[in-house]
């Protein structure tokens, strides 16, 4: 990225923070306002907005149409991540502004959610607990389950579901899906979630979904038609599911187990939740490997890079 020109007259805003080599590169070569650290980030968006051609942000602090309004110059936003639930597209589509994601990041999520799967099939959070807690040889811890051969549900077969599948493969796995595209895939098709849970031992949420707001995909419907040996993993986004239904169904035992990687309203974790021990609870880090977010980082760089060398947008979304 060393060898990457500068653009000393082009300036950005900041609406979501970034990793320090990104912040740092941009800044070497753009004129850098950090408008989301400010106090009041509009208001000082305001202040700099007519000059803005470029805005950078992330899935979960998207473009706005506040945003939009004050920016009339904007040409470009870059997203570090492939979230679009906070971003008005149909804003961004009416003023031709290009909207880039970082498409990099599915292996990572995959990975996670596997691991959150046999978290709760094997127990290891709880185990690493039994150990740490010196209760190995007076108690015996209770018995897991097994991963392998299971009936498997992805709830949305999108790029990172399809690699939830391709994982649970090796699981030697009996794969459903529902997804509103029929794929080109081995596994059978089902025509709503609640079929599918029905037809799970274990369920994962992989689905893109509308605006925290939008009606849940997951409630209690869903956890009551896993039932009480049913895992339910989420590593979407935490306001795709009904929180309360699905903390009452795992702590009355109508839901088996549960491995989380997203909540409703990060960073804060329900403390009924955080008190069930037969939850796995990870803090949104799906695609947080060194690998992953270099990457990340680097895509937000090159899209920009690119669009103000007219060279247009390498990931573009719009």
């Amino acid at each position: 990225m060393s060898e990457l020109p500068s653009f000393p007259g082009v300036e950005l805003a900041f609406i979501g923070a970034q990793q320090p080599f990104v912040q740092q590169d941009l800044e070497r070569r753009f004129v850098v306002h950090k408008v989301y650290a400010e106090p009041d980030p509009f208001a000082a968006l305001a202040k700099v907005g007519d000059r803005i051609r470029g805005a950078v942000g992330h899935g979960m602090a998207g473009l706005t149409r506040r945003h939009i309004e004050l920016m009339p110059k904007l040409e470009i936003c870059a997203l570090n991540g492939v979230g679009l639930e906070t971003s008005d597209l149909p804003a961004i589509r009416e003023r031709g502004i290009a909207l880039t994601t970082t498409p990099v990041l599915f292996d990572d999520v995959a990975d996670l959610a596997i691991a959150l799967a046999l978290g709760c099939c094997r127990q290891i959070a709880l185990a690493d607990r039994f150990v740490r807690d010196g209760r190995w040889g007076a108690e015996r811890l209770r018995l897991g389950r097994k991963l392998t051969g299971m009936r498997a549900g992805v709830l949305g077969l999108g790029r990172i579901g399809i690699e939830v599948a391709r994982r649970l493969e090796g699981f030697k796995t009996r794969i459903g899906y529902v997804d509103p595209v029929r794929r080109d895939v081995p596994y059978e098709q089902f025509a709503d979630a609640r079929t599918l849970a029905e037809n799970s031992d274990i369920l994962f949420l992989c689905a893109a979904g509308g605006p925290k707001g939008s009606p849940p995909m997951a409630g209690r419907e869903i956890f009551e038609a896993l039932g009480p040996r049913g895992i339910f993993v989420n590593v979407a986004r935490g306001w795709l599911v009904d929180e309360g239904a699905l903390i009452a169904a795992l702590r009355d035992g109508r839901l088996g187990a549960a491995g989380l990687d997203v909540f409703f309203d990060e960073p804060k974790v329900p403390a009924a939740l955080s008190a069930l021990d037969n939850v796995v609870l990870t803090p949104h880090i799906a695609s947080s490997t060194e690998e992953t977010m270099g990457a990340m980082g680097a895509c937000v760089i090159d899209n920009l890079v690119s669009w103000f060398s007219g060279r247009g947008a390498v990931t573009p979304v719009t």
